[in-house]
């Protein structure tokens, strides 16, 4: 039991009253929400399914913090009701925190300890990934995340700020974006180099934005060609060399393999949730393809949906996939409204931002292990469904003279 949960079980106990009071927003069960709950329903019959007593009841631990937590925000956010004054201060509070979160990255990565608060971040106490950008969650990964979607929010504000406003904006966006790169992680800097590009790219007007991403994509081939080998071997860790570094590149395959491997056995139900450290071993004396999958063993998979393919089979990982499509299209469908308000659009786009960070980091790790970053990406869905609702049920019908995305932000 810790504060942060202490304040979720206020939370939605404080939701469920004014939802019995009367006092929430009702709103109709959109698409996303059956889908949603038949993964969620698939879940729970997976961890009864197997023995949920294994690992000390490692599957019902799992079940509990990374998809009862989340689920619980993500019925908060569909009951509450949103407005111009909230949505905007949520993002400022967003690029507020990013600035306390890249401050702290930059004082990490330059080893300034006393600079570093909470104390337990720099602490000796937990190692892994101990020299470089971990922050509060202790996993760079998921600092990259927190910090993308922070750079994310200070983006789409942009359009909201004065002179000196924008001023401030700007100098925020280059703090993160050094924070970042104090990571030291490959997926985090790609994940929230697409995020800006995504947000530049759709908020441009039209006639600049080829030749805008074009010239990104020109820039990113010419750094990757150039400088590949630092790119897949260098120093970050304390306890790990330059070598572990590009091991850890070379060892993605090996974990697909192993993947696939597991999956041609146990398609449909997979391993069962959390079992897949006890169920993979079976697998590392084979050597498809020459691949040395012994190497897989004291790691857990490194990609989200490989991870959910192995322990929940086609079923789970289908209908993870089919729900983080939905609540990609209903960010999409707010940011192409075109009568909405500035502040939907700026919302929508920050989202989308913060998906393709996600889903980029989830290539390479197994993000839905970080628990908080799994309460936001519930959050802010059920916050972007809602205002998808909103939004078109407020323009339906008005005949006003239609805006374009890209010509609010100018």
């Amino acid at each position: 039991i810790s504060l942060d949960r202490l304040i979720w079980a206020a939370l939605v106990a404080w939701c469920l009253m004014a939802r019995l009071a009367g006092a929430a927003c009702s709103r109709p069960l959109a698409r996303s929400d059956y889908v949603l709950a038949a993964f969620f329903l698939v879940i729970v019959v997976n961890v009864l399914a197997f023995d949920f007593r294994a690992g000390g009841g490692l599957p019902v631990s799992q079940l509990v913090f990374y998809h009862v937590l989340p689920l619980g925000l993500y019925w908060v956010a569909r009951q509450a009701r949103y407005s111009s004054r909230i949505v905007l201060g949520m993002l400022a509070g967003w690029a507020l925190f990013g600035v306390y979160l890249s401050l702290t990255a930059i004082a990490e990565a330059g080893g300034l300890d006393w600079l570093i608060y909470p104390k337990y971040i720099a602490s000796p106490e937990y190692p892994e990934f101990l020299g470089r950008a971990r922050g509060p969650l202790l996993n760079p990964s998921g600092s990259g995340i927190l910090q993308g979607l922070c750079l994310a929010a200070a983006a789409v504000l942009w359009p909201s700020a004065g002179r000196r406003g924008k001023l401030a904006l700007g100098g925020i966006c280059l703090v993160m974006l050094a924070g970042i790169y104090s990571t030291l992680t490959r997926s985090a800097w790609i994940g929230a180099g697409l995020a800006l590009i995504g947000v530049c790219a759709l908020a441009i007007p039209r006639r600049l934005r080829v030749p805008a991403v074009l010239g990104c994509l020109l820039v990113a081939v010419f750094a990757g060609a150039t400088q590949w080998e630092r790119l897949i071997s260098f120093k970050r860790d304390r306890a790990l060399t330059a070598e572990d570094v590009a091991d850890s590149a070379r060892l993605r395959p090996i974990l697909a393999m192993v993947a696939w491997e597991m999956f041609q056995d146990r398609p449909l139900a997979g391993c069962g949730l959390g079992h897949y450290m006890d169920a993979h071993t079976q697998y590392l004396n084979q050597r498809p393809w020459g691949m040395p999958l012994e190497k897989a063993g004291p790691f857990i998979q490194h990609n989200v949906v490989l991870a959910y393919l192995v322990e929940l089979g086609l079923v789970g990982a289908g209908l993870y996939i089919i729900v983080l499509s939905l609540w990609l299209r209903d960010a999409w469908r707010l940011w192409r409204t075109p009568d909405a308000p500035l502040w939907t659009g700026q919302y929508a786009l920050f989202y989308l931002a913060f998906l393709v960070n996600y889903l980029v980091n989830g290539m390479f790790h197994d993000v839905t292990l970080i628990p908080m970053v799994n309460m936001i990406v519930y959050f802010l869905a059920g916050m972007t469904v809602s205002l998808r609702q909103e939004t078109e049920a407020l323009v339906d019908g008005h005949s006003r003279a239609a805006l374009t995305p890209q010509s609010r932000w100018l």
